[in-house]
């Protein structure tokens, strides 16, 4: 018989007292084959055993467990290779399942890897002095590599945990900040003292829009609007959604009304066209009141009130139209 065949028919015969008949005689049988200089990583946590006296404590403990389960053999494999004349390597896999236990429990499942180094001793005996086994990550797929398996799916796990709180942010219909995200985001600006335009925007007579022409087109205007208001004031500001039809935003460049107005009606030529093809040829239009605190500390709460004034204003004035917040 071939070294080869015999180390291989070997390693199946420990394994197989290991697993199927952990006897006490059996496991003198197995301990029998190692080295005095044997040493073993398992797949238990710390599981390394340095010296043959550590493993035979370690494993007599396992073999004590063992003997609690019985098992079956689903598929063994053994590989063998000659390191040299008195060396060599065997490897290979064991999938073994445990017998039926009682109704209602659950079955163990083990599909374990192992390799092991055999050296022929001077009396022509071969003995093993390193066993390495594992068992595969649960997760692993198919032709998937642990340790890339493994990273992936934290890193897929912290990007879900980052996209639940993003979602919890926005507004999930319109994908901009919900209301109190925005104010958290505005607030934080100005504890910096930044200078800020605060802008709310009201849509004109949207629930005409809704019992007119139906809750799905104004769904699609709202939507449509959100991204125009991102397109216009994502770049330098914020955007939230604050009510049902009414936004908010602001930008840092708190340069006037000159060229507020600019960006204003840039927006309003970009929203008529949109809406009138989602309205059937009707224009849908929309009141705007502003704030500044450019010369003067306002928290969130004065300077929105300030701007929800102005709108206000803006609505009793003719709607559609934009108006700032004034003293008097």
């Amino acid at each position: 018989m071939k070294i080869e065949e015999y180390l291989c028919g070997l390693t199946k015969k420990m394994c197989n007292y290991y697993l199927l008949n952990p006897t006490e005689e059996n496991f003198g049988k197995i301990i029998e084959t190692w080295s005095d200089n044997f040493s073993m990583i398992g797949t238990g946590k710390h599981e390394v055993y340095t010296s043959f006296e550590d493993a035979v404590n370690g494993i007599a403990g396992n073999q004590t467990e063992a003997s609690q389960i019985k098992f079956e053999i689903l598929d063994e494999w053994y590989q063998a290779v000659m390191l040299r004349e008195d060396a060599a390597l065997v490897y290979g896999g064991i999938w073994v399942r445990e017998l039926m236990p009682k109704e209602g429990e659950a079955l163990i499942e083990m599909d374990t890897r192992f390799s092991i180094i055999y050296v022929c001793d001077e009396e022509g005996n071969w003995k093993m002095v390193h066993l390495h086994h594992s068992m595969p990550y649960f997760d692993q797929g198919q032709d998937e590599f642990y340790p890339k398996a493994l990273s992936v799916k934290v890193r897929e796990a912290m990007e879900l945990v980052e996209l639940f709180k993003k979602r919890s942010e926005m507004d999930l219909m319109t994908g901009v900040y919900n209301h109190e995200s925005f104010q958290k985001r505005i607030e934080e600006q100005l504890k910096k003292g930044k200078k800020l335009n605060l802008y709310i925007l009201d849509l004109d007579n949207f629930k005409n829009v809704n019992d007119t022409y139906g809750h799905s087109a104004g769904d699609e205007l709202l939507k449509y609007l959100a991204k125009l208001l991102q397109k216009y004031f994502k770049e330098d500001g914020i955007i939230g959604r604050i009510g049902g039809d009414e936004f908010a935003m602001c930008d840092f460049k708190a340069s006037g009304s000159e060229e507020s107005g600019k960006r204003l009606m840039a927006l309003w030529d970009e929203y008529r066209e949109g809406s009138a093809k989602i309205l059937n040829g009707n224009y849908s239009g929309f009141s705007i009141g502003i704030a500044a605190n450019e010369d003067e500390k306002l928290t969130y709460r004065q300077l929105f009130r300030r701007a929800d004034q102005a709108v206000y204003q803006a609505k009793n004035i003719g709607k559609d139209r934009y108006v700032w917040y004034m003293e008097k």
